[in-house]
């Protein structure tokens, strides 16, 4: 009896186990069934996972690869990436003493030198004194023959033109009688002499004789220089010209015809004129300072000028004003320059630059061959050692003259290729070209 109530017992509670499993698989079941497109969404990222876990799994092998590949690096041990990354340094290029020898390479140490304050001032280019001549007549007439037109270079005395004057005929007639009244007023005097030296003549009628002489004198001398007031030399004037009313129009100066002013037949009259003729192998130019500067300058210093075609010219200064301009408070200060080429073209404005007496101080200098230019920035070659030349930037002080002020990049006593320049740029370009093939 008591073992069927433990069978029963023990059917019971196994009973109880089933439904309670069966109750559970129900559940697990109700949850776990997805919808076919979930279910395969689902079946797409376990494979993903899969997939993530075997790349995963391999990556301990790619760093192993990594860690066991060598490095890149050049003769000196330096990592060839970081000098991409940095940009490698320019090797020094090395000459024999042969090679600096027939490249004409010449080495200097860096000086240190008092330097002046340039100042810069605006000019204008004007003809010299003597460097411009207006011509026309010195009465009136009418033209007829012109012999140069504008640009025609021309010499002192090269005839310009001809015109014909009404009144030339009669001054050549004055001067024509006053000869004769000469001639006679000396034939009078002289006979007058004698007679007072004989004792025969009377001491009023030679006092007359002799007032008779001064006077055609003047009248001669009058008559001659209106004549070579329009041109006509009087020595060359005979009876066979005395009534002819053609003169000649010449040019005063050596020079260049500037300007025509007269036409063929045209009447013309001493207020106008009829050529202009400049001189322009010496020109001035016209600079405005301010008082400060004025007074820091010399007649007889120098000064430089640069026009719009770069062309940097020597001059002398020959004048500074004494007062001031009111309008633009500067002083002129003048100066000649030779103009042989014609770069410096009157009444056109040019850069003027003047040193002053008073300096700034001192700096290192070197000579303007020894400097390299690229692209807005300034080098040199500075010897490391006896043939060894590294390339050194540098500042400068601009513009750069005979000598370049340098304010950094290099010291005093450093040792700088002066000369042969261009064969240390063009080594240091094929080095370069040399490298980039590689």
């Amino acid at each position: 009896m008591v073992t069927r109530n433990v069978f029963q017992a023990s059917g019971v509670a196994v009973r109880g186990m089933l439904m309670l499993a069966t109750v559970s698989l129900l559940a697990l079941a109700g949850c776990t069934s997805p919808d076919p497109k979930e279910s395969a969404t689902q079946q797409q990222a376990s494979a993903d996972n899969h997939k993530g876990d075997d790349h995963d799994h391999k990556e301990p092998t790619s760093h192993a690869a990594e860690a066991t590949e060598p490095e890149h690096t050049d003769e000196h041990g330096h990592d060839e990436h970081d000098q991409h990354d940095h940009g490698h340094e320019q090797e020094a290029i090395t000459l024999t003493a042969a090679a600096m020898n027939e490249a004409g390479i010449v080495v200097q140490a860096a000086q240190r030198q008092a330097v002046s304050l340039v100042v810069d001032a605006p000019g204008r280019v004007i003809p010299s004194g003597d460097g411009i001549a207006h011509v026309g007549p010195v009465i009136p007439g009418r033209i007829t023959k012109l012999f140069v037109s504008e640009g025609r270079s021309v010499k002192a005395g090269t005839p310009l033109a001809e015109m014909e004057a009404f009144d030339v005929g009669s001054l050549k007639g004055e001067y024509l009688r006053a000869r004769a009244e000469l001639v006679k007023a000396e034939a009078t005097v002289t006979r007058q002499r004698q007679l007072a030296k004989e004792g025969i003549g009377v001491t009023k009628s030679l006092e007359e004789a002799e007032a008779a002489w001064r006077l055609a004198t003047a009248s001669l001398k009058s008559a001659e220089t209106r004549l070579r007031a329009i041109g006509i030399s009087t020595e060359k004037l005979s009876d066979e010209s005395t009534f002819s009313s053609r003169i000649l129009l010449r040019s005063p100066i050596n020079g260049v015809v500037a300007r025509q002013q007269v036409v063929l037949g045209e009447y013309v009259d001493p207020s106008k004129d009829a050529f202009h003729i400049i001189n322009t192998r010496i020109v001035w130019v016209d600079a405005q300072v301010p008082p400060a500067v004025a007074g820091d300058l010399r007649t007889g210093g120098a000064g430089f000028v640069s026009d719009a075609d770069a062309h940097r010219h020597a001059g002398r200064i020959i004048f500074i004003a004494p007062t001031v301009d009111p309008s633009s408070r500067t002083v002129t200060v003048r100066l000649a320059i030779d103009n042989p080429d014609v770069h410096l073209r009157p009444e056109t404005f040019v850069a003027v630059q003047f040193e002053r007496a008073a300096t700034a101080g001192y700096a290192v200098s070197i000579p303007a061959e020894a400097v390299e230019q690229q692209q807005g920035a300034f080098f040199v070659y500075r010897e490391q050692k006896p043939g060894a030349f590294e390339r050194v930037e540098i500042q400068v002080e601009l513009p750069i003259r005979a000598n370049a002020i340098v304010r950094g990049g290099i010291s005093v006593g450093d040792r700088i290729a002066t000369k042969g320049v261009f064969y240390l740029k063009s080594q240091r370009q094929k080095g370069e070209l040399q490298e980039h093939s590689h």
